[in-house]
């Protein structure tokens, strides 16, 4: 505490049917402006001066045009500053209707989501179909002056495929979108899958697009690997998997009102990591057996940012595995996600469990950083190469 990024789950109901969701509909009923205005009140005196809301589900955009604007004029009349995103897969996008809230209310703050593996992503079970609804979207957005960034979800078959991503991001030019590249998790619908990407695969995924970028420096970025190379030019991100202070800094809003610390938390549902309601003001003050006070008004916030859970997440920036601490990058990596750890059973200070994927990227980082090959996506970034040769230098001098 205080918050300054809000995640927010109006509606879990989706146009699209994608067999790996990790936020399928759960029944919950969507939120009203009415919900919405009872949040924000007890939000308030909670917050940063400026907080990233990232409108999340489910398909937000099913919530309406004159929902966010409504949300956007509340806030306003409240005097909380709230930079409005949108996370969508843009199947409903209509000039018309949307081109407004899309500059006005999100100011050009948007992500979607598409994987060039036509197996997962469906409408009424047709991969074809979410294919050409989603790159029509994508071209009327484009059109509209926006730049979504591009979020891709890749598993054990989809690996080969995502230097596609970087060819079809290319095409576009000058309006080439911004991608991201992140590793399919068992959560929703795949919850019983596993790992569902070894991470030696994801490693050297990485590596190829990072090989390939530094050699033709496109107009759009990667994600990860320019949070990662911002990291090893000793600068700080606000993104996952690498901030260490998400703990008491994010919230995640689910349709019921249920609060977990991010969305990844959330869709894995465990009532462990569970913070309690914001809407009927129950707060869990035990997991096993579930035990829970109610509060009301303004100290429901302070509540749930002290329930255990909260604090276990908080707590994560101190219990990481010993090793790592010694390791060569920890000062970049931070010991990983928790939510990972916590996935894949290895407990809240457990191994995050793609260690070797990063150990694969930051060693190719540092090299290239050293090396120089990085210095024309280095300058693209705004960072400068040479102080940032400096620094890394003078870390692994004192190693």
């Amino acid at each position: 505490m205080p918050y300054s990024v809000v995640i927010a789950k109006p509606t879990k109901n989706c146009n699209a049917d994608c067999s790996y969701c990790s936020a399928p509909p759960d029944g919950a009923e969507k939120w009203s402006l009415d919900d919405f205005k009872i949040i924000v009140d007890r939000l308030k005196g909670n917050l940063t001066p400026k907080v990233d809301w990232i409108w999340h589900g489910g398909e937000p955009m099913l919530m309406g045009p004159e929902f966010f604007r409504a949300c956007a004029e509340y806030a306003h009349s409240q005097g909380v500053k709230f930079n409005f995103a949108i996370q969508t897969n843009l199947l409903g996008y209509n000039s018309a209707r949307w081109r407004d809230v899309f500059e006005n209310v999100f100011e050009g703050r948007i992500s979607t989501s598409f994987d060039p593996y036509k197996k997962y992503r469906t409408v009424k079970g047709n991969a074809d179909t979410y294919d050409r609804l989603f790159w029509r979207a994508m071209d009327d957005v484009i059109a509209d002056g926006f730049r979504p960034l591009v979020i891709g979800v890749y598993d054990e078959g989809a690996a080969d495929r995502a230097l596609n991503m970087f060819d079809r991001a290319q095409a576009y030019g000058n309006y080439g979108f911004d991608i991201r590249f992140n590793y399919a998790y068992p959560a929703g619908r795949a919850r019983k899958a596993g790992m569902l990407i070894q991470p030696q695969t994801y490693g050297q995924m990485l590596l190829d697009l990072y090989n390939r970028w530094i050699s033709e420096v496109p107009r759009f970025n990667i994600t990860p690997l320019d949070q990662m190379l911002s990291k090893v030019a000793g600068f700080r991100t606000l993104l996952c998997p690498w901030t260490k202070s998400c703990g008491g800094k994010f919230l995640t809003i689910d349709p019921d009102g249920t609060v977990f610390n991010c969305s990844e938390f959330s869709d894995l549902g465990d009532p462990a990591h569970r913070f309690g309601n914001i809407l009927t003001g129950a707060v869990q003050v035990a997991a096993q057996p579930v035990e829970v006070k109610f509060y009301t008004g303004a100290d429901v916030v302070p509540a749930l940012a002290s329930s255990p859970a909260s604090r276990d997440i908080i707590g994560r920036t101190r219990n990481v595995p010993p090793d790592c601490k010694t390791c060569r990058h920890f000062q970049e990596c931070q010991g990983g996600c928790a939510r990972d750890s916590v996935l894949f059973e290895r407990g809240m200070g457990g191994k995050f469990a793609y260690c070797q994927s990063w150990k694969m990227v930051f060693d190719r980082l540092k090299e290239s950083v050293i090396s120089g090959e990085a210095d024309r996506v280095l300058y693209r970034l705004g960072i400068d190469p040479v102080a940032a040769r400096y620094r890394l230098e003078a870390v692994q001098g004192a190693a």
